[in-house]
């Protein structure tokens, strides 16, 4: 491995553009320390501005102060400036009740994405032996073909060099510049699934066949060039087979099997935050195809059949509509309290740091407010990086099932989303270092 093959990967699938600002995350590990490395080779040439990002989730101790102080020390030898963000994830997975892991993905990409900007890019060092190791994964779980194209190079803004790249040559090429890294000492113990894979399944794999990591990565990239082919033709067959978000079931069964299972899929994922597994697709295909059964339950969703239709049994989500007055205010509605209080920008010390994502420029918004429900045609823009997305895309993407979304609190100004429950301020009305005063805004959830 050296530079021009890492920069011929980038090329071929167009990852960043002259004038791009690229946030390499860096935890510490030789695959971030061997991708800040190469693309500290490449800026000049890629016209890119590179930085690092490195989050300390305060887990491990004292190693993971170890880890810090070493992406300090580096980033400061290699001139490139490093962001660092500590934040205690056992703690705050707990106070949003979600797994450690998730609550580690969303404040790593929050985190990114707000260094990055509006248009940046994030670059993360996924190589050829984690793509090899999800496709296990994911077959073990029963993947289709989607989950057999395991890692993607590029989703969205996010762009992953490496993914050519097998860990034996990052290895020679750190050695080859002389540069260290850390180990993750959790990296080592077998408790996890991906470590199995990892430390024992693929070097199971590798005395069979040395080759074994690039042939299962090389299979994931035929996989994802088939599902793509084979997913373009499903966009056109959804508008004559599907009716709102009902399926019409004469049409359904009469497309080719291979995109009735794509089709189930997509129609069950947009139903509920579980994954989607082969066993819930051929359970939605069974369903469909049998004259005797009138209703189901895939995946804890309830199906039934009514009118030639698949329709799901909708729970008791009631949509609100509250008028609000921002001053210094408590608001019930359905599913929970929306807390308000208004300061004056010196008084900003006083705010809470988890509380900087709800914070309202006072003076953008008017006495027009209401906290409501979704509507159709609700957008998003996010404050870090300027990308608008419509709030039915967003739920989707965060796989917030449908009976959950009517419960999701919106503050409306004008007929403008100014706040979105999970997802903070929008760009437009989010205070800044000119605002003069605050509007803190707080969702207290009741348990239901």
């Amino acid at each position: 491995m050296n530079s021009n093959s890492v920069l011929s990967y980038i090329r071929k699938y167009n990852m960043l553009e002259r004038g791009d600002r690229v946030v390499c995350g860096l935890s510490g590990g030789a695959d971030s320390v061997c991708l800040l490395s190469v693309l500290d080779e490449l800026k000049d040439e890629l016209g890119i501005t590179l930085c690092a990002a490195h989050i300390n989730h305060g887990i491990r101790g004292d190693e993971a102060d170890r880890d810090e102080n070493f992406c300090r020390e580096l980033c400061s030898r290699l001139g490139i400036e490093l962001f660092v963000k500590r934040v205690c994830i056992p703690e705050l997975s707990r106070e949003l009740r979600i797994g450690e892991e998730e609550c580690g993905r969303r404040v790593r990409y929050g985190f990114f994405n707000e260094i990055a900007g509006e248009g940046g890019k994030i670059a993360t060092a996924h190589n050829m032996n984690d793509c090899a190791e999800t496709l296990i994964f994911n077959l073990a779980r029963g993947a289709s073909l989607k989950g057999a194209g395991s890692i993607p190079p590029v989703r969205d803004n996010i762009v992953r060099p490496l993914l050519e790249t097998d860990r034996r040559e990052i290895e020679e090429y750190l050695k080859d510049k002389g540069l260290d890294f850390v180990t993750d000492s959790s990296n080592l113990q077998n408790e996890y699934t991906r470590n199995k894979i990892r430390n024992e399944i693929l070097p199971a794999l590798g005395k069979i066949n040395e080759s074994a990591v690039r042939n299962l990565a090389y299979f994931s990239s035929l996989a994802r060039e088939d599902e793509e082919y084979i997913s373009g033709g499903l966009t056109a067959q959804k508008k004559e087979t599907l009716d709102g978000d009902k399926v019409k079931t004469a049409e359904f069964l009469k497309l080719p099997v291979s995109l009735q299972r794509r089709m189930a899929r997509d129609f069950l994922s947009e139903l509920t935050d579980n994954e989607i597994h082969s066993k819930h697709i051929e359970a939605f295909l069974q369903f469909a195809v049998s004259n005797d059964r009138q209703s189901v339950n895939i995946a804890d969703i309830r199906l039934k059949k009514s009118d030639g239709l698949i329709e799901y049994y909708p729970l008791n989500s009631e949509g609100f509509e509250i008028p609000v007055n921002a001053e210094n205010c408590e608001i019930q509605y359905p599913y929970g309290r929306l807390d308000m209080r208004v300061y004056e920008t010196k008084d900003l010390q006083n705010i809470h740091i988890k509380q900087l994502d709800n914070l309202i420029d006072y003076d953008k918004i008017n006495s027009n407010l209401t906290l409501r429900s979704r509507r159709a045609g609700d957008s998003f823009t996010f404050a870090g990086r300027g990308v608008t997305k419509s709030l039915k895309k967003l739920f989707i993407e965060e796989k917030i099932p449908l009976y959950l979304r009517d419960r999701i609190a919106v503050l409306d100004c004008g007929g403008e989303t100014v706040f979105t429950e999970g997802f903070g301020v929008s760009k437009k009305y989010k205070a800044d270092e000119n605002s003069k005063r605050i509007l803190e805004i707080k969702i207290v959830k009741q348990d239901n």
